[in-house]
């Protein structure tokens, strides 16, 4: 039976060690309060004048934090960022170093680190160790394995020298596991499946998304895309119609609506989906005041659509209004478009 001596002697031991603890809790002199609050001021200001955008006087604060504590994390990291933003990337890498050798225990920091990498174009290793280290620190955040699977469907295997879709599906297959009803992750699994030619495969996949979320245009325009490449154009046309209606400012749905008409044979309504898709480009490409690349993905997506609706105009037996579409894509450096010009246009 358990005495109340001996209650009394365990309590007092508990006290002992307690008080014991307390004496070894590190204090601070008035200097080092001091101090911390001169830091914080700094990097308080610093955010003041990163959010008026007044970057130059942002870096001062932040470099008068890390002269006063070197070894603050929040600092390091605050300059990464700053010089990340600034495409200095090689210091932005050396402060995130710092900030992770203070404080190892950060995910985020890691998944800066990882993105940094990538835009370094560092060793595969070094940005899956950094997704990795994120996800094993916070394994139920969503955004690690998001990313992670980005960068692998973006990238080359070095195994077999294709695109890794097989290892972006395994990363969403694992946070599946602890999400299995997160409708993103579905979508996501289905566009790298489809990515990975396993077409059946990413329509499952979608189709549990939609049921999810059925008013995603998003997900409906990606079960468009995946009835098109399996040749169910009537399901594909069903599919575009419900996300343009919920989304009539996305040029990439006309255009695959558009794509759908013309395996159709619908000509005329082809035409008049390339018609919207070249619209809503020629906006973008004024809302930039017109500051767009010859490579750029903007110039080169306006270019193919006039290919297609000059198309269109040929099978719907109008070939020679489909000219200046023709001309104007070989201007823009369609090379395709001078067959056509060629063949329609002399």
């Amino acid at each position: 039976m358990f005495s109340f001596k001996k209650y009394i002697a365990l309590f007092t031991i508990v006290l002992l060690s307690l008080s014991t603890t307390l004496a070894q809790e590190p204090t601070f002199s008035k200097e080092e309060i001091e101090l911390q609050s001169k830091v914080r001021g700094h990097l308080n200001a610093a955010r003041e004048y990163l959010s008026a955008s007044k970057v130059d006087l942002a870096k001062l604060e932040i470099d008068s934090a890390l002269q006063l504590a070197p070894k603050n994390w929040v600092a390091n990291t605050m300059m990464g960022d700053l010089m990340k933003n600034r495409t200095d990337y090689l210091h932005a890498l050396l402060s995130y170093d710092k900030a992770i050798l203070i404080n190892s225990t950060n995910p985020t920091l890691y998944y800066k680190r990882a993105e940094l990498h990538i835009k370094l174009n560092n060793h595969r290793e070094y940005i899956v160790g950094d997704y990795d280290r994120a996800i094993a620190i916070d394994p139920g955040n969503t955004l690690y394995y998001i990313q992670k699977a980005h960068y692998y469907a973006n990238s080359v295997n070095p195994d077999n020298f294709k695109t890794d879709y097989k290892s972006a599906i395994n990363t969403i297959n694992n946070v599946l596991v602890i999400y299995p009803e997160n409708p993103e992750l579905l979508y996501l699994k289905s566009k790298y499946l489809l990515g990975d030619h396993q077409n059946l495969s990413a329509l499952t996949e979608v189709n549990k998304a939609i049921v999810l979320d059925p008013t995603n245009d998003t997900y409906l325009a990606q079960r468009g895309n995946i009835n098109f490449e399996i040749t169910r154009y009537r399901a594909a046309l069903a599919d575009f119609n419900r996300a343009i209606k919920i989304n009539n400012k996305s040029s990439s749905y006309y255009k695959y609506r558009g794509h759908t008409n013309f395996n159709l044979d619908q000509y005329a309504k082809a035409y008049d989906d390339y018609s919207n898709s070249i619209d809503l480009i020629i906006s973008r490409i004024e809302a930039k005041r017109g500051s767009v690349s010859y490579d750029g993905s903007l110039n080169k997506d306006l270019r193919g659509l006039l290919l297609f609706r000059g198309m269109s105009l040929v099978h719907d037996n109008r070939p020679y209004d489909g000219c200046d579409d023709f001309k104007r894509a070989s201007q823009m450096g369609e090379t395709k478009a001078r067959n056509y010009i060629r063949k329609y246009c002399n």
